[in-house]
């Protein structure tokens, strides 16, 4: 496959085992087999023409079923025209000649669909491949006969045989990326990969549709996939030309699996001809999976399904949702979110009330909205009263709908039959005002006029959790400490408070510094998270209990443990319905790396996350990414505008004084190092006022990098008695360190943040050691923690921050710059000495004034520190240099036919690998 460049990816190993087995004087044949659109055809031009490219004589040829009658019908243009009316053993004989001639001509010959030629072809072929004068790239399908004479080279062991594999998860993922040229939402990719599994053609043809039909769109600069497949006709062809000609029983069974999904297969040959299932199954157009004493049948393909489901006249659609909805899910059925959907799309007049209630509940936990919604509006079309209305509330709430969301809690607010209805009402209108609005006294107000004694122990618990989010947003930590009370230490009770509360809680005590008990009490949450009453609640628990639990995993300087699980949360969330939780996810994940110092993958995760929230923001997440996402090109020196804080916007939820320390960084990168300091200082005030002492931490240690030490070392000694943990003592020890402008103790610093994984934060300790030193006339020490400063500085992708754009220069003069490209391609200091009529000694000196200007301290670093790819070998006396050895098989394919008691192509044996022959001169 391609990509946006036009160049070719996805089958690298693959590429390579093909360009080892042509290489050498004894060149191995390759047939390519695979299964249909796999890739096979692609990866035999390319091999050709990167052959030809190496200065090899090539000819492609293909095999056609209107030539497989003509002798050499395939090869016509290949051969001379004298010699085609001449016996067929002649015309063998000359037609071998013709390709090989006096072994130098032709040395590579590449057929596609090898297994179409003629007999002659196909023994001429094998008689090129026996005499080894040429080599051949043939590509056979998997799943049609092969002929004879091509399966005897492989067997014969004339030939590789290359068996290509769908494409993995991770690998698909790439080439969408490499193919589109952007970022690409992980939602996007993950739906491509379950409908293409792997398969380039289809892939190829589906990000084609995509982009025809306006699924696939570009906004922000992020590529995201809305909506469902809607095939073009090019994609219909190609899916239609591997299911090949169906018979009308066949097509038959094929559209109840598209329609129905799948099926017990009794169930199936119940409304299908049991020979036409049978013939299908020998296609492998359906796979019957049997588990225990029952048997599913399913379409082969997800591709294959929703083409043919696209194909259905509605007609006949509605009426197959109805016969597979009355004989196949018909009640005691398990799934009523299964049967409600067939009823919807049914021919049927007026669907089951109960049913279409019980479908949209079960659609609202498996977090499938827009279903939800038809579910919930069809049951109130039928006469569904309060639960109809609550299951539509929720329903466009979480589709980031507010506005219509609080329209219909007005109407449901006159159908409230019990305590219960005014409980779950308030705890699912308070938290769309909160995430819609932004409006937490308005939501305070409708929570306080529930009467709690009057509720059940299930909607008690939601409401209370509710109360004391908004009291966390309102007053701060103290607020709702106080309100949890004796809650507090039943959070471990699996049985007591609920997840809403145990969320509400952690968060409180992770952003006031009492890390261990936040994550015990998320820990609790997670485990009490399946008991809400409703899907709002659960759904604001699951996001708070995340939001919590990496807040702490953050703010206590546990970065290696965020990042694993922020990982987690990532691909747990890939493994659900499409939702706020993708943008979740992948703000988690851009957070986690802006927290360990990676700027530039915090900006791509980030602008992700930004993208996805712009279309969806039920929960008030908007502001804060856009203001970290500010920080990270800030980071970069890259100054970026900040907006204002959206109205729908919750700030006191996820942690004060983002705007601010976002303008702060956007000063950093102006230079305006005063004004960074004194916007980060309003970050912490915005903290304090709130009792969150690890956010004014935080930001006061922001002031510290900036050079404002002086004005908060004090504070941030008094914090360390109030926040848990080491990184806050860190902070203050920096800061003292700064303020005594004390080089060692910088040092020490740096190498605390470095243990804890704060790469970025030790690179800036460092770069301040190297100031201090510079101050005090050390100048060694300064040369020293200048390059250790650096050395982290690469490791955190290079960022810009005050500290490290301080550092001394590092361009290096013209015979610094020369001495390090003869070490980097390979030279010993001897050699390079006799290369540039020097002395062995002031070589030594440029490449330890080399080292210390690029923070390194081994020629290893070397390459890297330089930015460079490999350098062309130098050769030297006494040296020998041959191609590295590397491991020829492809990882995505299957290699059989090697010759027993040879070395595979590419092996190592036999080969010199880059010593030198003397003894290696000091580095």
């Amino acid at each position: 496959m391609t990509n946006a460049n036009g160049a070719f990816t996805g089958r690298q190993a693959e590429l390579r085992f093909i360009a080892d087995c042509l290489r050498g004087t004894t060149p191995r044949s390759v047939v390519i087999t695979g299964s249909a659109g796999i890739g096979k055809s692609r990866l035999a031009r390319e091999a050709v023409a990167q052959a030809q490219d190496a200065g090899r004589s090539t000819c492609w040829a293909a095999g056609t079923s209107a030539a497989q009658t003509i002798p050499l019908g395939a090869l016509a243009h290949l051969v001379p025209v004298s010699d085609t009316t001449s016996s067929l053993f002649t015309l063998l004989q000359r037609a071998v000649f013709a390709f090989t001639g006096d072994g130098q001509a032709r040395r590579l010959v590449g057929v596609d669909d090898a297994h179409l030629l003629d007999e002659v072809s196909m023994t001429l072929l094998h008689q090129i491949a026996l005499s080894g004068t040429a080599a051949l790239v043939l590509v056979v399908p998997s799943d049609s006969p092969v002929p004879a004479p091509i399966a005897a080279l492989w067997k014969d062991a004339l030939a590789h045989r290359l068996e290509l594999s769908p494409l993995r998860q991770a690998e698909t993922r790439r080439l969408v990326h490499a193919t589109l040229g952007n970022i690409v939402t992980a939602r996007t990719t993950e739906h491509l990969w379950r409908l293409s599994r792997g398969n380039p053609l289809y892939l190829r043809e589906l990000i084609e549709a995509g982009r025809v039909t306006g699924r696939l769109r570009i906004r922000d600069g992020v590529w995201h996939w809305e909506g469902g497949l809607v095939p073009t006709s090019r994609l219909t062809e190609v899916v239609q030309a591997h299911l090949g000609e169906l018979g009308a029983g066949e097509r038959t069974a094929l559209d109840v699996l598209a329609v129905g999904g799948p099926l017990p297969l009794v169930r199936l040959l119940e409304l299908a001809d049991a020979e036409a299932v049978a013939a299908l199954e020998r296609r492998m157009l359906i796979v019957v999976q049997r588990t225990g004493r029952t048997a599913l049948a399913r379409i082969a393909h997800p591709l294959h399904g929703e083409v043919v489901r696209a194909r259905i006249p509605e007609a006949a659609r509605g009426r197959l949702c109805r016969l597979v909805a009355e004989r196949c899910c018909a009640p005691p059925a398990t799934d009523p979110l299964r049967v409600g959907v067939l009823l919807l799309d049914s021919d049927q007049p007026q669907p089951d009330v109960d049913l279409l209630m019980d479908g949209a509940e079960q659609a609202l936990a498996r977090r499938q909205c827009a279903l939800a919604e038809r579910l919930a509006r069809t049951a109130i079309e039928g006469g569904g009263g309060f639960p109809a209305r609550l299951a539509l509330i929720q329903a466009l709430h979480w589709q980031g709908r507010s506005v219509e969301a609080e329209q219909v809690a007005a109407e449901a607010t006159t159908l409230i039959g019990c305590a219960d209805d005014a409980g779950d009402l308030a705890v699912v209108r308070s938290l769309n005002l909160v995430g819609g609005f932004g409006k937490a006294d308005t939501a305070a107000t409708a929570l306080q006029q529930v009467d709690l004694d009057a509720l059940s122990e299930p909607v008690r618990r939601d409401v209370t959790g509710a109360r004391i989010l908004l009291a966390y947003l309102i007053g701060g930590v103290r607020d709702a400490l106080d309100l949890a009370g004796p809650l507090r230490a039943r959070t471990g009770d699996p049985s007591a408070p609920g997840s809403l509360v145990a969320a509400a809680l952690a968060t409180a005590l992770a952003t006031s510094g009492r890390f261990d008990d936040a994550l015990a009490t998320a820990a609790s949450g997670w485990a009490m998270l399946e008991r809400c009453r409703t899907a709002t609640a659960a759904g604001w628990s699951r996001i708070v209990l995340a939001h919590a639990e990496l807040l702490a995993l953050e703010l206590s300087g546990r970065i290696r443990e965020l990042r694993r699980r922020a990982t987690q949360l990532y691909q747990d969330c890939l493994s659900g319905p499409e939702g706020i939780d993708d943008a979740v996810s992948v703000l988690h994940l851009g957070q986690a790396a802006l927290a360990a110092g990676q700027p530039r993958t915090a900006v791509r995760w980030l602008t992700e996350a930004a993208a996805c929230l712009g279309r969806l923001d039920p929960v008030g997440l908007r502001g804060m990414c856009a203001d970290q996402l500010v920080q990270a090109h800030a980071l970069l020196g890259d100054e970026q505008p900040v907006g204002e804080t959206p109205s729908g916007a919750a700030p006191g939820l996820w942690g004060g004084g983002h705007a601010q320390l976002a303008q702060a960084w956007n000063a950093a990168a102006r230079d305006e190092l005063v004004a960074a300091a004194d916007r980060a200082l309003l970050a912490a005030a915005e903290a304090a006022e709130s009792g969150q002492w690890a956010l004014e931490a935080r930001a006061l240690h922001v002031a510290v990098r900036f050079g404002g030490a002086r004005r908060v070392a004090d504070r941030l000694r008094t914090l360390v008695a109030l926040v848990d943990g080491p990184l806050v003592q860190t902070y203050a020890l920096h800061a003292e360190a700064a303020v005594a402008g004390l080089g060692s103790q910088l040092e020490e610093v740096a190498g605390q943040f470095e243990r804890m994984g704060l790469g970025m934060l030790a690179a800036d300790a460092a770069g301040q050691a190297a100031a201090a030193h510079e101050r005090a006339g050390e100048r060694r020490g300064a040369a020293v923690a200048t390059a250790r400063a650096r050395d982290l500085a690469r490791s955190c992708e290079s960022p810009r921050t005050p500290a490290l754009a301080g550092l001394a220069s590092t361009e290096l003069t013209s015979r610094e710059e020369e001495v390090a490209r003869l070490a980097l391609a390979g030279l010993t200091n001897q050699a390079i000495a006799e290369r540039l009529v020097l002395s062995r000694r002031t070589v030594e000196a440029h490449l330890a004034n080399v080292y210390a200007k690029l923070g390194i301290n081994s020629r290893v670093k070397l390459r890297a520190a330089l930015g460079r790819g490999a350098a062309a070998p130098v050769s030297e006396p006494g040296s020998r240099l041959a191609r590295p050895p590397h491991d020829p098989r492809p990882r995505h394919g299957r290699v059989v036919g090697t010759r027993a008691g040879a070395p595979a192509a590419g092996s190592t044996a036999g080969t010199g690998v880059n010593r030198p022959a003397g003894p290696v001169a000091a580095r």
